[in-house]
């Protein structure tokens, strides 16, 4: 039996509508955590109450209603926003994404039938699971299935292709036979897609600890989205961690980077990481952090360690004295010298010579030709200058 505690903010939305006579549950990826026994952070909700019912009843609280004419309103109770949707049928999907209408209904299982897969597909009423579809089975099973016929669900969204994927790598379950063969028959669906979904999506699938196992299965559906992926690459996936820094420079080494994450619409950040991964050159440690940003020189490791150039063992090893030497907070660059610009004008340094020489003590002090001391600093530099 699964016990889901619910909060108060959700607990009150429930209490008030079954006291208008309603039904109230929470549903979908809170149902699915606490059946896994993973403590739920979000907290659907879903009612035989229709989007004016549902205002009636809140008429005393805060309502979004953006919404709303698709059947979902957020009540905010307790500076918390809850999510409520009435129960509803979808109708054609026209272009594979979104139905062309709903149709509101009382029945909770008509709801939940229209949902992608059956482990997102059950409900919670306060006391019990109401599991129509199986997902209790499925997660014992460490299953990925459909609701219903997969050709289906595919076809009304291509989206959830994708979506399988992630939640198979997210979870490490297998994708059911019927499940897997209806996904890489309605792969070009994902053409139809916008790159910030897919992107959305994908960068969720990369952290899971299965990524690597779905990949290889899925391979040609990552061809749709990312074609130029590297074959090498993926197969090396299987030797990287659950970092999606590391997985994507694997996946896209040998090719433009940097143009294929734009084609993704992914975030500046993740391509700036992945460029610089795939841009560092293995030197002494102390250099190499004086180049790279620390994260960068940690996913370095990791890369070279899944390409197979050093084992796990010197991996381990490499990783704890780049710990080490960040501990000791050294001089890495210029700005962390004891001297600085300012010290050199005092000196007679002008323009472009204070740069430069503040470039070369720097290259001392990380040759260990010279301490970070001021005094030892300033000594070299007026002997350069003579």
């Amino acid at each position: 039996m699964v016990f889901l505690p619910l909060p108060h903010a959700v607990e009150t939305v429930m209490r008030i509508l079954r006291q208008n006579g309603f039904a109230a549950v929470v549903v979908g990826g809170c149902v699915r955590d606490a059946c896994m026994g993973i403590p739920p952070h979000d907290f659907d909700m879903a009612t035989d109450a229709t989007p004016d019912e549902i205002l009636r009843c809140f008429a005393d609280h805060r309502v979004l209603q953006t919404g709303i004419a698709h059947g979902t309103a957020t009540i905010l109770l307790d500076q918390m926003p809850v999510e409520l949707t009435t129960f509803r049928i979808d109708g054609d999907y026209a272009d594979h994404r979104h139905p062309t209408q709903v149709t509101f209904t009382d029945k909770l299982e008509q709801d939940l039938a229209r949902r992608d897969l059956t482990i997102n597909a059950m409900a919670y009423d306060g006391a019990r699971v109401i599991d129509p579809f199986g997902g209790q089975t499925d997660l014992a099973r460490q299953s990925i299935r459909c609701v219903g016929d997969a050709d289906r669900r595919f076809d009304e969204d291509g989206l959830r292709i994708l979506r399988a994927m992630r939640f198979a790598a997210v979870l490490s379950f297998s994708v059911e036979s019927r499940t897997a063969e209806a996904m890489h028959r309605h792969r070009e669906l994902l053409r139809r897609i916008s790159a910030e979904r897919i992107w959305a999506e994908f960068g969720k699938l990369l952290r899971g600890e299965n990524a690597s196992v779905v990949l290889a299965e899925f391979s040609d559906v990552l061809g749709i989205f990312l074609p130029q992926y590297d074959e090498n690459g993926l197969r090396q996936l299987a030797r990287a961690p659950a970092d999606p820094t590391v997985r994507l420079a694997l996946l896209l080494q040998n090719t433009d980077a940097a143009a294929a994450l734009r084609m993704l619409r992914a975030d500046n950040r993740t391509i700036r990481a992945v460029t610089l991964l795939l841009s560092a050159e293995r030197k002494p440690l102390r250099r190499m952090l004086s180049a790279y940003p620390p994260e960068t020189v940690d996913a370095y490791w990791d890369f070279t360690f899944a390409h197979g150039e050093i084992d796990e063992a010197e991996r381990d090893a490499l990783r704890a004295q780049t710990n080490a030497v960040l501990r000791e907070k050294p001089c890495l660059r210029v700005h962390d010298l004891a001297v600085n610009g300012t010290d050199l004008q005092a000196e007679g340094f002008r323009g472009a010579q204070i740069g430069q020489t503040l470039t070369a003590l720097l290259n001392a002090v990380l040759n260990d030709e010279l301490p970070n001391e001021k005094d030892a600093l300033l000594l070299r530099a007026r002997s350069a200058k003579e």
